[in-house]
């Protein structure tokens, strides 16, 4: 079955082979006046990259700049992860381990590199096999890259992954110029070589990016930008503040705080909405206390999930266990509420894991004032049960690299995003090899569900396959789900055509600037 002309709804929902999207959003309706073409973007947000080589970044915020300078193989819908041509303008399964790739002919990567077959199995290969590389634990399936045409490239897979189409999209799926990697190693992390609609100027770390229009592009007419200033303001309401003060013209990655500071201003315009990006407490359950599931469990009945919801979110948010909204498609509503707040019944299972006098856990968390507020009313109801926690604030690539990396304390409270396909949301949290994984081990019984996520070939299979796949992850209660939080950005109202998606990602080559 072919994919790679435009798969329709009715195709999503039903789950064909290659499609594992979400579809719970209707698509926004496009800006009824006609693009205009010119003016720079001006845009805040909060975090700096860690890297803008899509291997070595380990945090969502990188993805801002990355799909702005690379392309996908296959992209994707904002608001509806449905599947779409990128690079790769049609893709079928011949079998279930066999996934061919047909590449648009013509495109060149910005330092005029030729973008084919082999550039693809460079890539592939790469993000696979390099020892630098953070996301191998998305590619572990394919055994070969082949290529078996001029503009045709095989994949080999060493079991069924009904969902590769769709984490195609992802980092594994952005191409990087060979050349550029050849020639300048490890300062790809910092130099943006793709064949994206804009093309990488400057980067001023924890300062700002300078991209401009790559009047080259493949999409024709597009980008409308002639380019994007990115301000990096670690203060999340210093960020909105900037666009209210007309500084900038947009501000993303915010949260339901700065959206209530943005409502008084009415000149602006707020957009709030369903997202992937869940908040948690990461885990390194390979040594120490928490390789007792008790004590994870007592972690989860020692929080007050509506209380955090309310106070953060001002209730905007979803309480939840699960790694997935409620919408999903793959969600069980079943075990969504499986932990409820029961200091009583955390304290009890910290008496029968040992620990009747309670424990103190070393924790990464970040330096901002929103997170700060969050992490010192998740210390104040675990410490209701007896859980202390000894907090260590830094940047978020500072925190990923002391807990996920150099393994340094117990716990790292931190948001993370969420994928066009879910099988791949499970593996970047919880495989062997995923970065997430600060533990770098597989709790027995995890890879069998997983791999029965992936082989199912109907979403009414994969669906019941997840559903055993959650409720592994929550009984082994393998992370600490506060709640899925809604997507906030703010923005003026010159600003057009600007979607930040359910991924809460921005892409911006149909993004312009009213006069």
């Amino acid at each position: 079955m072919i994919i790679g002309s435009h798969p329709s709804r009715r195709t999503i929902l039903k789950g064909a082979a290659a499609a594992g999207g979400v579809v719970f959003l209707p698509s926004l309706a496009r800006a009824a006046d006609q693009p205009r073409r010119g003016g720079t973007l001006r845009m805040a947000q909060p975090y700096n990259p860690a890297a803008i080589d899509p291997m070595t970044g380990r945090n969502l915020p990188d993805l801002n700049v990355l799909y702005a300078t690379y392309d996908g193989l296959i992209d994707f819908d904002p608001n509806t992860l449905e599947l779409k041509p990128g690079l790769a303008k049609a893709w079928r399964f011949t079998d279930p381990k066999t996934l061919v790739l047909d590449l648009i002919d013509g495109v060149e990567f910005h330092d005029g590199t030729p973008f084919n077959a082999d550039a693809v199995k460079f890539n592939l290969e790469r993000y696979r096999d390099d020892k630098r590389s953070n996301i191998k634990s998305d590619l572990t399936v394919v055994a070969n890259v082949e290529i078996s045409g001029k503009n045709q490239v095989t994949l080999h897979l060493s079991r069924p992954n009904a969902g590769l189409p769709a984490i195609l999209t992802t980092r594994v799926g952005l191409m990087l110029s060979p050349t550029a990697i050849k020639t300048k190693g490890p300062n790809v992390d910092r130099i943006a070589v793709g064949t994206g609609p804009f093309k990488f100027v400057e980067w001023k770390d924890n300062a700002s990016f300078t991209l401009v229009r790559n009047d080259k592009y493949w999409k024709s007419g597009q980008p409308y930008l002639d380019g994007i200033n990115i301000s990096i303001i670690n203060e999340l309401n210093t960020v909105v503040r900037t666009t209210m003060a007309g500084e900038t013209d947009i501000a993303i990655d915010l949260q339901v705080p700065q959206k209530l500071i943005a409502d008084r201003d009415k000149s602006l315009v707020v957009q709030t909405g369903p997202s992937l990006v869940f908040y948690g407490i990461f885990m390194n359950y390979s040594r120490g206390p928490l390789t007792d599931v008790r004590l994870r469990q007592a972690l989860n009945y020692a929080i007050d999930r509506d209380e955090l919801n309310k106070v953060l979110n001002a209730g905007l948010g979803e309480p939840t266990c699960c790694i997935l909204p409620k919408q999903h498609w793959a969600t069980d509503p079943s075990t969504i509420h499986y932990y409820s707040h029961d200091p009583d019944k955390a304290r009890a299972l910290l008496k029968e894991a040992g620990f009747a006098n309670g424990i103190e856990l070393p924790t990464y968390g970040w330096p901002d004032q929103v997170a700060m507020q969050r992490q010192e009313l998740i210390i104040s109801q675990l410490a209701k049960s007896g859980i202390r926690v000894k907090l260590t604030p830094t940047t978020p690539q500072q925190a990923m690299q002391a807990f996920m990396i150099e393994k340094k304390g117990d716990m790292s409270i931190s948001p993370s995003g969420g994928y066009p396909d879910p099988s791949q949301s499970y593996e970047v949290q919880f495989a062997k090899d995923a970065l997430r994984n600060a533990g770098k081990i597989e709790l027995p019984g995890f890879r069998p569900l997983m791999d029965a996520t992936e082989s199912a070939q109907t979403q009414e299979g994969r669906k019941a396959a997840f559903a055993k796949l959650q409720r592994f992850v929550i009984e082994q209660a393998m992370q600490v789900i506060q709640y899925i939080a809604p997507g906030v950005t703010v923005l003026s109202p010159k600003v057009k055509n600007f979607q930040a998606g359910i991924i809460g990602v921005p892409k911006f080559q149909e993004v312009w600037l009213a006069a």
